[in-house]
């Protein structure tokens, strides 16, 4: 088929690979499609399968570019739904044996002398090995890891075609129905513009039609389209590697969605070029403009000098990426035990968008990263975007994080904070950056603030059992109760994927159904005040929880410690404490004459006690008067009630 029949009609797949070779160019996303869009198709081949259509079915539009060869093309779009047709014949042709199978290779896959064989079909430089290895040359998947999220969809695809296959799998001529269909009954448009000045246009369409790219994926494009066009070579190869490399931190991070894409790349920015909050949204625009290309390429001086920039541009990205994968996928080779405990930390916080191009900022511009510097971060996060009901809104205060990012990692914060008339001897960019945080916490959440967040607001419909950062507090406290012990952090945050065992940290109610059910006892407006407030909750292995169900406090107590059933005693020093608690309670209360409302006192007893723990605790472990102008931000925070 020659590009100049492109276009004309509908046609069919061996129409159009006829002599003809094709490439996914590293600028395009990697493979994208999920299982309901693999299904899909999959469902409209089976209905050609079962129909009587005499008129071939559209299947979608291929748009190329004219390679360098006359029968070379670059796919700029279309890429998915190809792609997932020669997953198909791929796999049609493990389930043939004899002439078909040696057919389908020499047709679809692979053309030319042993030795010297061509894809017919070039994936992008991320997934191609992969691609060919795994699902054409069916090699075993233990001996391949999957690094990137495009890896892994390429095997859902496989997985879900190899499934869908068994049911022709019965006799030859089942499959060869299926491979008829894909021959025959399925078209394409296809357009493969002749003039290259096109590709440009080409290139936005692709970034505007279809299945949405992320903001990220927007830039990667634009920076190889603008290293083409400046004929850096280096930089073109660079930014394929680096990419690379930024795409397999993100998996590791499991921040591939588009939505975690955008996000990573607005912190970025936020930070390397020192955007506002509203400007980063538009990652992808900002890029464009500083690097307008039909300004910069008739100027050898403005060509140097982005060529430079770009570089310098991806590799803040990887190593931010890299960052993510330490923070996010805990991949912490080669840090010290103090960084790793405020990167567990951080992370199990799991309120991240306010402090994330501060977090980026001073771990990407300090070799030895400053301790005290995570530490207060860690401390404002949690008081002001953690605490119950202290924020109306997860982004408030952002554009004063984000300035201050920026400011700390271009060494500028210093500078403008005298410039701002601070009456505060500031030594260091560390030192301002501390300064600004803990004005920042005491501002937006005082100490008066803290403490009341952690007490039931009665007049809302409020319950800690929602509270978003209560198995964090929890953890934290029992970190605080056995400080010479390792407190796996983790298991609050373990996911479903990584599997829960029996030792995965739950939430317990202390008051429970069961608790002194006699109708003559229970005050329901009472009894649910006391199950919403926070010292109605401990954390529980997941085994005792479940033992425990909906017993009284009297039994939870005896199984706790080891006295009931067969159950091992809990290893939680916040359960044993509270067991303690309540039993002095009760030999308080075991002299004393029953009364409506006795049980009721002694359980309300228990709570206010493990409640005014809980707060002493909090404003110990979250405390900011340790902090550089923790003293003079009060002074602040009290004249002028900001």
């Amino acid at each position: 088929m020659s590009i100049n029949d492109f276009g004309a009609t509908l046609l069919t797949l061996p129409q159009i690979i006829k002599n003809n070779f094709f490439i996914i160019p590293d600028y395009q996303r990697g493979y994208s499609w999920e299982k309901r869009e693999v299904k899909d198709l999959l469902t409209d081949i089976e209905n050609l399968i079962k129909g009587q259509s005499s008129t071939r079915h559209f299947t979608g539009t291929l748009v190329l570019s004219r390679g360098k060869a006359n029968n070379k093309y670059d796919i700029v779009d279309g890429q998915q739904r190809l792609t997932t047709l020669f997953i198909l014949i791929a796999r049609i042709r493990i389930c043939l044996d004899g002439k078909f199978n040696e057919e389908i290779y020499k047709t679809y896959l692979f053309r030319g002398q042993i030795g010297k064989e061509e894809a017919i079909l070039q994936l992008n430089s991320d997934t191609h090995s992969f691609y060919r290895n795994i699902i054409i040359e069916n090699e075993p998947l233990g001996g391949h890891s999957i690094e990137i999220e495009a890896q892994n969809r390429l095997l859902t695809a496989m997985q879900i075609i190899d499934k869908w296959l068994d049911q022709y799998k019965k006799n030859t001529l089942d499959i060869s129905a299926v491979k008829k269909v894909l021959e025959n009954d399925i078209g394409f448009l296809v357009y493969a513009p002749k003039d290259t000045t096109e590709v440009g246009i080409m290139f936005e369409v692709i970034n505007n039609r279809g299945k949405p790219l992320s903001e990220l994926e927007k830039v990667k494009n634009y920076l190889i389209y603008s290293s083409v066009k400046l004929h850096a070579t280096t930089l073109r190869k660079d930014i394929d590697n680096i990419w690379s490399q930024i795409l397999k931190n993100l998996n590791i991070a499991k921040k591939t969605s588009a939505q975690d894409e955008g996000a990573f790349l607005r912190y970025c920015l936020v930070v390397y070029y020192s955007l506002s909050k509203a400007d980063s949204q538009y990652g992808y625009q900002q890029i464009k403009q500083k690097f307008n290309i039909e300004n910069i390429l008739n100027n050898k001086e403005k060509s140097a000098e982005a060529i430079k920039d770009i570089g310098k541009l991806i590799s803040f990205l990887k190593v931010a990426s890299l960052w993510y994968a330490r923070l996010y996928g805990r991949n912490h080779n080669g840090l010290d035990k103090k960084t790793i405990k405020y990167l567990n930390q951080i992370k199990s916080q799991d309120a991240h968008a306010s402090i994330m191009p501060t977090f980026l900022a001073i771990v990407i511009k300090n070799k030895n990263i400053p301790h005290r510097l995570l530490n207060v971060l860690e401390v404002i996060n949690f008081r002001v975007y953690m605490s119950n009901g202290i924020k109306g809104r997860k982004d408030g205060g952002q554009a004063r994080l984000y300035k201050d990012a920026s400011g700390y990692y271009h060494n500028h914060l210093q500078k403008r904070l005298k410039n701002d008339n601070y009456d505060i001897k500031i030594k260091s960019e560390d030192q301002a950056l501390e300064l600004c945080l803990t004005k920042f916490g005491v501002s937006n959440a005082s100490d008066d603030a803290f403490k009341n967040s952690f007490l039931l607001d009665t007049t809302k419909n409020d319950d800690f059992y929602k509270w978003q950062g209560l198995k964090y507090f929890l953890i934290s406290y029992e970190q605080f109760l056995q400080p010479n012990k390792t407190i796996d952090i983790n298991k609050i945050v373990k996911s479903r994927a990584e599997g829960k065992s029996s030792d995965y940290l739950s939430i317990e109610h202390l008051w429970a159904t069961a608790n002194r059910s006699n109708s003559n006892e229970n005050n329901r407006t009472k009894d649910k005040e006391q199950k919403r407030r926070l010292g109605n909750f401990v954390l529980l292995e997941l085994r005792l929880n479940i033992q425990g169900k909906d017993h009284d406090l009297d039994y939870k107590i005896k199984l706790y410690k080891g006295k009931a059933k067969e159950e091992a005693p809990t290893d939680l020093q916040q359960v044993r404490r509270v067991c303690e608690t309540a039993q002095q309670f009760y030999s308080d209360y075991a002299n004393r004459q029953r009364y409506k409302g006795y049980y009721y006192d002694i359980y309300k007893n228990i709570i206010d006690q493990n409640e005014q723990n809980y707060i002493d605790f909090a404003l110990e472990r979250w405390s900011l008067d340790n902090f550089y102008g923790y003293e003079e931000a009060c002074e602040w925070n009290n004249i002028n009630g900001t």
